[in-house]
């Protein structure tokens, strides 16, 4: 999704309206528990909450001018992996064992086997479409942010097939931009 962004692709800039960042809120508090405390202070009154459109259907969310999360028309609101970095340990988050890891960097979906060999793990089971955050065996950071592309029980079942759809990961025009202009 983010593999050839620019922040030159996006464009008009509205701020978010106060009903919408609630409902921003209560999605990500409902997808990723750990946050709730703390989902406040991703969406302080100054600077306002931005909200850029890039391409026809994504949505980036900023604080400023760094962005925070992002919505691919209405599927789950994930978050960047800056602000996944900044707050670890508080996302709902699958890990995929070490042989993925190139793919992933390179763009690639995550495939079953990646998240049920050992060295994977899937800790909450989650349904289709829900987002998740991915790590990697024996690596301290998140690599990647996306989205289920079947359920928990499918992947520990069938472990065939793309098991995550990978709409962010470290290395892409979105995270190689720290900020929209």
């Amino acid at each position: 999704m983010f593999k050839k962004f620019t922040p030159a692709d996006c464009s008009k800039s509205t701020p978010v309206k106060s009903s919408q960042q609630r409902f921003i809120k209560s999605k990500i508090s409902e997808q990723h528990p750990a946050i709730a405390p703390y989902v406040d202070d991703l969406f302080p009154k100054k600077p306002p909450l931005m909200q850029f459109k890039a391409g026809q259907h994504l949505t980036l969310y900023c604080r400023g001018l760094t962005p925070l999360f992002f919505e691919h028309r209405d599927g789950p609101v994930l978050p960047a992996l800056r602000l996944v970095h900044e707050y670890p340990g508080m996302w709902t988050t699958y890990t995929v064992d070490r042989g993925a890891i190139p793919f992933i960097l390179g763009g690639a979906d995550i495939m079953c086997p990646g998240l049920t060999n050992p060295g994977g793990a899937m800790p909450a089971d989650l349904e289709e479409g829900a987002g998740v955050v991915i790590n990697a065996e024996g690596k301290e950071h998140a690599i990647a942010v996306g989205v289920m592309k079947m359920s928990t029980e499918d992947i520990r079942e069938k472990n065939k097939g793309h098991g995550v759809e990978v709409c962010h990961f470290i290395g892409d025009g979105l995270f190689a931009s720290k900020e929209i202009e």
